[in-house]
């Protein structure tokens, strides 16, 4: 399956990405200036700073989208009718239209699934980060399916530009601070000391320009993750909250290779939901606030009859386990598609978030209902496996697919083997089958260039 590109794939520009390489080190660009040397021991005192302003910030944005979303869809009068849903929903989808149109607000119209987490450095504006903060929480109170960590991406790098213009900081040095930044953020949402470093390292462009950047994104996620541990916030460590795997048997490692090929599926359904949205809401390229209106329409008809598959998933997908035996096999089917579907529109329509709880609701879905299927296997094994594969297909980053599916099951090291041999399939089975969708794309459009015979 090939990667999503901008034409059939969500984004959210505007975390970390490399630097263009230079003769010195690998983030200086070439013509910047004088070189410090690749570990100037000062700018880590800068490293220190705006990583910990950037977590604040970070969980202070968390906080405030987590009262708000309990004020507006946890009312006992919103909860209790469930004719409020569009009255919720629309204007903040007008809302959202009108912060892209007239703010210049990011969304997630250009790009790939992997820009939902990060996006190009030397971009960055940090005078966008009002917009950025209304987008985000309007596109999240609105109902839309979209995850939280691509706002946090966008705006703790713009913290980190805003940072680096104030302190007027060379910018060939603002790369690494850039990543600090949002290495605090996610680490400390996510409870992880080390992801975003792993993510850095995977995504940059060579080696070197991963390594150059590792250490401020060792020291920003470290703060991050501190600051979330030390102020008692709670992130996603865990937040699935399965039945323990009482005990290992040896053929769950060899069920890893259906199991990814199935969140392989479920990756591929996602690509052509993607080109599905882009085809429909391209239509709209000169009505920026219609189509956000049009997709505001599509939420609120949906979550009048199935709320459940709208939002994140983060907090549904723990109603969707307790209630797994009473929608059964096929409605959790048709939840995982739907939540795909509804992931495109948002996407698509200029809303603002990303696509990893969106995917894990999905995931967790159809691992529910093959659990109710064969009934022997873990329902753990099964998320294992599928959340794995789906995600690596999407993100094509192994080590972060394998740590975050790791710690969102929080199981163990035999977990975290049987989740190593899912992603390992997905990364086995992906090249042929990508070479051969692409030879069928190739013969399609030979087929089409032919003219007819007269």
């Amino acid at each position: 399956m090939e990667r999503p590109s901008a034409k059939d794939a969500p984004a959210a520009a505007t975390g970390p990405a490399p630097a263009p390489s230079g003769a010195a080190d690998p983030d200086i660009p070439s013509g910047a200036g004088p070189v410090e040397g690749p570990y100037p021991w000062g700018l880590y005192l800068h490293v220190i700073a705006v990583s910990s302003v950037g977590g604040l910030f970070v969980l202070g944005w968390f906080v405030l989208y987590e009262v708000l979303n309990k004020l507006v869809w946890e009312h006992g009068f919103v909860t209790g009718h469930a004719w409020m849903f569009p009255v919720v929903c629309l204007p903040f989808s007008l809302l959202v239209g009108l912060l892209v149109k007239y703010a210049k607000a990011p969304s997630n119209l250009d790009g790939s699934m992997l820009d939902s987490l990060t996006g190009d450095v030397m971009a960055l504006r940090w005078k966008d980060l009002p917009a950025t903060i209304a987008t985000s929480l309007a596109s999240l109170l609105s109902g839309a399916v979209l995850g939280p960590e691509g706002a946090i991406g966008n705006i703790a790098s713009k913290i980190a530009a805003l940072y680096c213009d104030l302190l007027r900081i060379p910018a060939d040095r603002r790369p690494k601070l850039v990543f600090a930044t949002v290495s605090s953020g996610y680490n400390g949402l996510l409870e992880n000391p080390i992801f975003a470093a792993v993510l850095g390292t995977e995504v940059a462009a060579t080696r070197k320009q991963g390594l150059s950047t590792l250490p401020a994104s060792l020291i920003g996620g470290a703060i991050g993750y501190g600051i979330f541990l030390v102020l008692g916030e709670v992130g996603f460590l865990g937040f699935l909250h399965l039945p323990a795997v009482e005990s290992y048997i040896w053929w769950y490692a060899p069920l890893m290779v259906p199991l990814a090929l199935v969140g392989l599926l479920l990756a591929m359904l996602t690509a052509v939901f993607m080109r599905m949205a882009t085809a429909f809401f391209g239509r709209f390229t000169e009505h920026v606030v219609l189509r956000a209106v049009v997709a505001g329409v599509v939420f609120s008809a949906v979550g009048l009859f199935a709320p459940l598959v709208m939002f994140a998933g983060e907090t549904q997908v723990q109603t969707m386990i307790e209630g797994a035996a009473g929608y059964g096999i096929a409605l959790l089917l048709v939840m995982a598609a739907g939540k795909l579907a509804l992931m495109a529109v948002g996407f698509r329509s200029g809303f603002l978030g990303g696509p990893t709880f969106p995917l894990i609701f999905a995931s967790t879905a159809v691992a529910l209902a093959l659990n109710l299927a064969f009934p022997d296997v873990p329902v753990a094994i099964l998320v294992a496996g599928i959340m794995a594969g789906a995600v690596y297909a999407l993100f094509r980053t192994p080590l972060m697919v394998v740590l975050l599916t790791g710690f969102m099951l929080d199981m163990g090291a035999t977990m975290m083997a049987l989740i190593v041999l899912a992603v390992a399939t997905v990364m086995i089975a992906t090249p042929p089958l990508q070479q051969r969708i692409t030879a069928r794309q190739a013969a399609r459009r030979s087929a089409q260039s032919v003219p007819p015979p007269s």
